[in-house]
């Protein structure tokens, strides 16, 4: 049975992305652990401002502005792994999930990093998420995993314009 995935506003407080199957409710439960900084994609989600031209300022820089970047990206993961504790199977339905709306920009963010340290760590570039279909089976994956989470970026930052208007 083919299910249509939505998010819909249930409340004013809370989001709902709903008609996911098993796959799609995987996907969601890796973004935490998709997004926190390993070897690989550490320098990507911390980069040096001035890529070692001024060790001064880089080194104010891992000092002063790192550490409170990295406690976001961390919250941000964290409020993320507590909504998808709440995700419910619905049966036939398949699976939904209430975000709330406090979370929204936690879930934006998370969902990037997860993307961006995905994209790193498979060695995917632009060319490889929108022409080319990587041929390695982890690489392809990763790539229909970044285009699956920068759909919902794209529906969270959607419906949070439709409410501005």
């Amino acid at each position: 049975m083919s299910r249509r995935i939505s998010l819909r506003r249930k409340d004013p407080q809370t989001l709902t992305l709903s008609g996911l199957d098993a796959f799609f409710a995987d996907l969601l439960r890796e973004i935490p652990m998709a997004g926190t900084p390993g070897a690989l994609s550490e320098d990507r989600l911390f980069p040096s401002p001035t890529e070692g031209r001024d060790r001064e300022a880089d080194a104010d820089w891992r000092e002063y502005v790192r550490p409170e970047l990295e406690e976001q990206f961390s919250e941000s993961r964290s409020r993320i792994a507590a909504d998808l504790e709440l995700m419910r199977d619905t049966g036939r339905k398949g699976f939904e999930l209430d975000i709330p709306e406090a979370n929204r920009w936690e879930w934006i963010h998370g969902l990037n990093q997860a993307r961006l340290a995905l994209a790193t760590v498979h060695g995917l570039g632009e060319e490889e998420l929108e022409e080319l279909i990587p041929l390695q089976p982890a690489a392809a994956m990763a790539a229909f995993q970044i285009q699956f989470y920068a759909l919902l970026q794209e529906w969270l930052l959607t419906e949070f314009q439709e409410d501005a208007d």
